[in-house]
Formats: C-alpha cells, sequence, structure tokens
C-alpha cells in the first residue's frame, strides 16, 4: 500500500490532479514503519475577496417589515455580499401590547427569503429613527419580545449577529427616555434585562452593544457610565462559554470620524477604552460603519494608513459599503479599499498538507493560516473528508474556528488504519461549517460545491 505519484523529479513536483495550483515535495523516508510521506505546500489566492459568511462589507438597509411581493435578497450573492443589515422597524408599535399578524407574516416571509437566498443578516430591532420621541415601557418590549421569539428562533442560522439595538435613537443606545433614562431609578437593571431577554432568544449569538462603556456598566463594576473598569472583559478563561461578558461584542456606527469615533470611546479614557475593544475583539465580533471625513485634524483618521492600523487592531470583522459614502470613496482613492475588502473578518489559507503512510496508518496534518482581520465569531464543525467514488469517511476536529485567531496558524490531524480502508484512489477534503455557513480557503482552485468543502488532493492512492 502506498501513495500514489504521478512524477518525481528531484523530489518536487507541481500537483495539478486537484485542478488547483499547489507545490508538492514528496519523499519515500527510509525508515522501517514510514512507506511514504508526501507534502503539498498551497498558494494563497491574496487577490480574490472570498464570499464567505459572516464578514466583509455588507450592504443596507433590508428592512424586515418591508412587505414586498418578491425576494428583496435575492440579488444579495451576485452583488458580492454574503451579509445585509436588515433592521426590524417596531416605530408605530411604540404603544401597541401586542404585535399584529400582518406585521409577523412579513416578518416570516422576509426571514424565509433571506434563508433560501443564502445570506445572513446583521439583525437590530428598533423603536426609534431619530433623536425624537420615546422609548416604549419596558414591559411593552417585553411583550413583543417574547411574541418574536419563536419566529426569530426558527429563522436562527440566516441571523449571523444581533445588535442589541430595542432602546434609544435608532436602536442605538443614546438619548434614553422612560425606564431606560439615568434618572429612572432601575435604569440599569431595565437595560440589562433587554440584553438577557435577548440571550434567551439567541443562546448561541453574540450581542453586539453600542459601546464598551454600556458593557462595563451593565456586566461589569463601573457605577457610573465611563467609570474605568475591566471586570466586563473577555477574558480566555470565559471566551466562548456563557458567561454574558464573554457573548457580548461591539459595534462602531461611527468608525474613524473622530478622536472618539463620536462617543464610542469616552473622551477622557480613549486609549483605555480602546484597549478594551481590541481585547474583546480577539474572542467577539466587531463591526460597524463610518458616519464621514472628520473635520480637521480628525480627517486624517480615516485615511488608508490609519484605517488599515485601525481595523486590523479591532479585528473588524464587517463594515457597512454603503454609508458613508465619502469615507468609502476615500479608500477607494487612496487605494486601501481592496485590502480592507478582502481582510475583514477572517481569511483562512490552507499553507501545508503533509500525508504519511505507514504500515499500518494513514495520516494527515495541514496548517491553516488566517491572514484576515478578525477569527470567525460562529461555532461550526471542522472536519476531513477522504473520499473515493462510492464511500466518504469523516475525521471531526475538536477545534472551534473561534480560535483560528488572526494571523496565527492551527495544525489540523487525523489518521485511518489502512485496514479500514478499500484499495481505492481519494481526494481529500477539509469541510468547515455546513451548508449556508460554510467557509472557503483563499487558496486558488479548492473549493468544491457539490460538498462545500476545500479539496485538498485528489492523489491519495491505497493498494
Amino acid at each position: 500500500m502506498i501513495l500514489k505519484t504521478l512524477a518525481i523529479l528531484f523530489s518536487f513536483i507541481l500537483f495539478t490532479g486537484c485542478g488547483s495550483s499547489e507545490t508538492a515535495s514528496i519523499q519515500e523516508e527510509q525508515t522501517e514503519d514510514t512507506v511514504q510521506t508526501m507534502t503539498i505546500g498551497y498558494e494563497e489566492d491574496s487577490r480574490m475577496n472570498m464570499l464567505n459568511p459572516d464578514r466583509g462589507f455588507y450592504d443596507a438597509d433590508y428592512e424586515l417589515n418591508r412587505l414586498t411581493d418578491s425576494n428583496m435578497f435575492e440579488n444579495v450573492l451576485s452583488e458580492g455580499y454574503t451579509l445585509v443589515y436588515a433592521p426590524l422597524n417596531l416605530e408605530e408599535y411604540n404603544t401597541t401590547t401586542v404585535l399584529p399578524d400582518s406585521l409577523l407574516n412579513t416578518l416570516s416571509k422576509n426571514l424565509y427569503d433571506a434563508n433560501i437566498s443564502g445570506i445572513k443578516l446583521i439583525f437590530r430591532i428598533k423603536y426609534r429613527s431619530g433623536l425624537n420621541g420615546n422609548d416604549p415601557s419596558k414591559e411593552l418590549i417585553m411583550g413583543h419580545l417574547n411574541q418574536l421569539k419563536p419566529l426569530l428562533q426558527h429563522y436562527k442560522e440566516t441571523i449571523s449577529v444581533v445588535q442589541a439595538g430595542i432602546i434609544g435613537a435608532w436602536g442605538e443606545w443614546h438619548n434614553f427616555t422612560g425606564d431606560f433614562a439615568e434618572t429612572a431609578p432601575e435604569y440599569k437593571s431595565n437595560r440589562r434585562d433587554i440584553v438577557e431577554k435577548l440571550f434567551e432568544i439567541f443562546p448561541d449569538k453574540y450581542i453586539q452593544l453600542r459601546t464598551p462603556m454600556h458593557k462595563e456598566l451593565l456586566f461589569g463594576a463601573s457605577t457610573v457610565y465611563a467609570e474605568k473598569s475591566t471586570k466586563g472583559e473577555i477574558t480566555p478563561e470565559i471566551a466562548f462559554t456563557n458567561d454574558p461578558r464573554a457573548k457580548i461584542g461591539q459595534h462602531n456606527d461611527c468608525v474613524l470620524s473622530n478622536a472618539t469615533d463620536m462617543g464610542t470611546y469616552a473622551s477622557d479614557n480613549i486609549p483605555f477604552w480602546k484597549e478594551y475593544v481590541a481585547n474583546d475583539s480577539n474572542y467577539a465580533p466587531v463591526g460597524g460603519e463610518t458616519c464621514g471625513i472628520g473635520e480637521g485634524e480628525d480627517a486624517f483618521l480615516s485615511d488608508c494608513s490609519n484605517a488599515l492600523a485601525e481595523f486590523s487592531r479591532m479585528h473588524y470583522s464587517f463594515l457597512n459599503d454603503v454609508y458613508h459614502p465619502d469615507v468609502l470613496q476615500k479608500w477607494k482613492d487612496e487605494g486601501c479599499y481592496d485590502t480592507i475588502k478582502q481582510n475583514l473578518g477572517y481569511r483562512l489559507v490552507a499553507q501545508k498538507l503533509i500525508v504519511t503512510q505507514t504500515k499500518e496508518t494513514l495520516s494527515f496534518s495541514l496548517d491553516i493560516t488566517n491572514e484576515g482581520y478578525a477569527a470567525p465569531y460562529r461555532k461550526s464543525n471542522i472536519s476531513f473528508l477522504l473520499k473515493n467514488n462510492t464511500q466518504t469517511y469523516t475525521f471531526p476536529q475538536n477545534i472551534d474556528p473561534r480560535r483560528f485567531y488572526a494571523h496565527q496558524s492551527k495544525k489540523l490531524t487525523a489518521s485511518i488504519a489502512l485496514s479500514s480502508l478499500p484499495k481505492s484512489t481519494y481526494c481529500l477534503y477539509i469541510k468547515i461549517g455546513e451548508n449556508t455557513s460554510a467557509i472557503k480557503l483563499s487558496n486558488y482552485d479548492m473549493w468544491d460545491e457539490e460538498s462545500l468543502s476545500n479539496r485538498l488532493t485528489c492523489d491519495i492512492s491505497v493498494e
């Protein structure tokens, strides 16, 4: 039983059996146990922006209470997006105790359409579309959320991330009124109850808050808004657990506009709160939008040189591709728009595969590097697939893709007894995620649409 090779030239060949650009080194080691070792080095396709879930520039606005005869999401993928901002605007139900069936039916249709279109939603509920108006009572909001819960849970797979929303102007947690204003005796517990209700509806999703100061006030040790404290930060020990602190990310809706990003960071402690987000963003998603080029000396903040450094440091996963047009055009003019587009979120690259065959076993070892700004934030399964014309052998990996941290490498390994394999020629794949959440590696010609996995090599022969 040997690994079949087609040609060897000074122990190096150009491997074309998978239809991909690979450089392979084939070595037969003269040891008692090892029959043959095959090493394949892969080439990154750094120019291509892979259409992968839960990352990249997103399109906006796809209001989920909009009644249409057609599927408003049907062209999203063909236009180059996998993410859209999809708010549910409940402004007209600000004093309505029970949401009408007409709204629920419209929401159900739009969530279904998004699901069959294969795209993911950045979801936010909002009751106010501006600075004016009032937040509903906590009791009314909780009633609405209980009504919405079954429908939202049914379509949970098409929701990428949930922005806390609901209260404050635009659902952006500022200019609070009523039960949520700082003048209300129980304002902190009222705000915290909103987030915890979202945890209940979306137990496997991250909830994004508008500023790190909100997180520390509600789930840390701050007694007043913007008081310095780090109890609410995500540590390696609580990351990816059900600890509330570990389930909160950030959405910055005024990126690079001025020194505080229009209040995203408290003005008297900007470095402290930026470091807070830089830490948390290793483990929870950060995204948002720009809101204009800063005035005067703040204009440089949106320069490419500063923007690239900021998105890398803060591990940005997604940004609005509609707003603000002046900033987006500036990035195009200065030449960094495509770089940002390619690196938002994760960009997983296969580096090297080693296939080893001994007298008794066949083993695989694959190195993958994340060249993007952030780790994937959706928990999913990873498996090697070994396939011939009739059979598939699956090798689950004990690793969470959320631990594919930016600019780090991971090694995936598996082995199988040769006695378990019929004589045949096999292809080896790596599968990350399922269905519309499956992840493409950023290498040339690897993606196999039929199996929704990445083809590593098709030249493994067991004889």
